[in-house]
């Protein structure tokens, strides 16, 4: 079991949510399949739901059933409208634990999320390779944690690689200031 996956279940554990951002739609998919191997949930009907929302379900559709049935989804773009939907109550029920999402989840949504856990605050950016996302855009991850309507606070978690990247994300980060906003 990974970091991520240890700190999932931990969540659940104390009877808490957690969105888990993932840099890919790829990885978050694969992050909700991995953790939904530790749960003992059981939603057969949620599970319909998502399968029964296209007439013919492909092979994310199926993939996504298999982890909602454990309380576990993932969520990005690559939804339709009416399984993101599905996910977003779910989690507001309590039904869903954890979402592994994009980076589409970090604005404009109220959930009850107890913990914000960040994969990896380095996105692919073209002919550069891999690079660090804006201090603002980590921002908006993290404040989806302890949102007053549900939780006294919340706590946002980012895993480092290594030491070199520990050190960086905690001056960047936690201790840097946002961007200016241009219009």
């Amino acid at each position: 079991m990974d970091e991520v996956q240890r700190l999932a279940i931990e969540t659940i554990q104390k009877d808490k949510q957690a969105i888990i951002f993932a840099p890919s739609r790829a990885s978050a998919e694969k992050s909700a399949e991995e953790i939904s191997k530790h749960t003992n949930f059981s939603l057969p009907e949620l599970e319909k739901q998502i399968l029964h929302d296209v007439s013919s379900p492909t092979k994310q559709c199926k993939r996504l059933s298999h982890c909602i049935r454990k309380g576990i989804a993932f969520h990005h773009s690559g939804l339709t409208s009416k399984q993101k939907e599905l996910i977003e109550d779910s989690f507001k029920k309590g039904d869903v634990k954890i979402i592994c999402c994009t980076p589409t989840l970090a604005a404009g949504l109220s959930l009850p999320v107890f913990r914000v856990i960040i994969k990896s605050l380095k996105r692919y950016s073209g002919k550069w390779g891999m690079d660090w996302i804006p201090v603002l855009e980590y921002m908006q991850m993290a404040g989806r944690a302890g949102r007053p309507e549900y939780e006294v606070f919340g706590e946002a978690i980012t895993i480092a690689k290594n030491d070199k990247d520990r050190k960086e994300i905690y001056e960047k980060y936690v201790c840097g200031e946002p961007e200016e906003i241009y219009s």
